[in-house]
């Protein structure tokens, strides 16, 4: 499937779906291309890098348009020593258009628990589609918000498991939670039981794109969200109980909470950092306004990017909430450009 609309401009989106991969997953991936048709960098350029995006936990693929249209925008910058050849994005199987190709199955399959492991094999499953051209292949970045960041380690995880040499030639970890100390489950595990009550209480329609912006806009997470991440597209044409059009998001509340209800995720992620971050350059970009957490969990966190600070290309901090993608795009993006400068060196 192929696609370009005002939203993505300058920039043209191809969207790939494959189907499932392998006896193991009955999920279908979506992946998308985004490429700038102005974009001066040669595609064969071996000094180029190409970055593969991860999102996080009821967000979506779109939600990257800004920061990507910046990085692009940097790259075009003669001055500039960092160059982006291509950008690839992967949705999580039960989140964006992924899950609107999957409905049927995650209803049946995954009703009240997904976890991000199925994200991780379904980027290891693209990366071993043949989408990416070898050159795109041998020169890829990924960059994972949140729980994006733990798919990805996932995905390196099976890579080395299968004796593949390392998928990316460095990672950006936006704000992950790693987790290495177990004893917090119970009280994260509170706090994943009021975020799934809260949305399950969001709405399932609103008449007009617009409005739906309006509603979120009042509300948090959505109040802190950068005016040019809030405009993106993550909706899909929807009915209401009364028979009138309108719209609702893309990823639904039960698929989102299902996801967060997988709540070992976080530690099992961080039990792969030790053997990742020996044979990947990976970097920290972590928030600095940490309330979402409960003080145990934030000062678990804290402790293990302590604890593993010498065995990391970078670290870097934003002033931001857990959402630093949404909230401060563009200083995100400013980061990715610094870590992708120091992966170059």
């Amino acid at each position: 499937m192929t696609g370009s609309s005002d939203v993505i401009k300058p920039l043209a989106c191809s969207t790939f779906s494959l189907p499932p991969q392998s006896s193991a997953s009955p999920l279908h991936i979506v992946a998308k291309h985004y490429v700038n048709p102005n974009n001066s960098v040669s595609p064969t350029d071996p000094s180029a890098v190409t970055l593969l995006f991860a999102h996080g936990i009821g967000l979506s693929t779109e939600l990257w348009l800004p920061i990507i249209k910046k990085l692009y925008s940097i790259s075009a910058d003669t001055s500039e020593s960092v160059k982006i050849r291509s950008v690839w994005a992967v949705d999580s199987p039960n989140h964006g258009d992924a899950g609107l190709i999957n409905e049927t199955v995650l209803k049946e399959q995954y009703p009240t628990e997904f976890s991000l492991k199925e994200y991780g094999v379904a980027i290891h499953s693209f990366l071993s589609s043949g989408l990416l051209s070898p050159v795109e292949a041998s020169t890829l970045v990924g960059v994972g918000h949140s729980g994006g960041g733990g798919a990805l380690a996932v995905c390196a995880a099976i890579a080395s498991a299968t004796g593949e040499n390392p998928p990316f030639t460095s990672l950006i970890f936006v704000d992950s939670p790693w987790m290495e100390d177990r004893s917090v489950k119970p009280v994260f595990e509170q706090l994943i039981k009021a975020l799934v009550s809260i949305e399950m209480s969001k709405p399932t329609y609103w008449p007009s794109t617009k409005e739906a912006i309006q509603y979120l806009s009042e509300r948090p997470p959505y109040n802190r969200f950068h005016p040019d991440v809030m405009h993106e597209t993550h909706f899909k044409p929807a009915v209401s109980a009364k028979g009138e059009a309108g719209v609702a998001f893309k990823t639904s509340n039960e698929q989102e909470c299902a996801t967060w209800n997988a709540t070992d995720d976080a530690f099992a992620a961080a039990e792969l950092l030790d053997s990742m971050l020996k044979a990947i350059p990976s970097h920290f970009i972590v928030a600095t306004r940490g309330e979402i957490w409960p003080p145990p969990v934030l000062d678990v966190l804290e402790r293990t990017i302590e604890s593993h600070r010498s065995e990391l290309a970078s670290v870097a901090y934003i002033d931001a909430t857990h959402y630093i993608p949404q909230e401060k795009p563009y200083e995100l993006t400013n980061a990715i450009v610094a870590a992708l400068r120091v992966s170059d060196l």
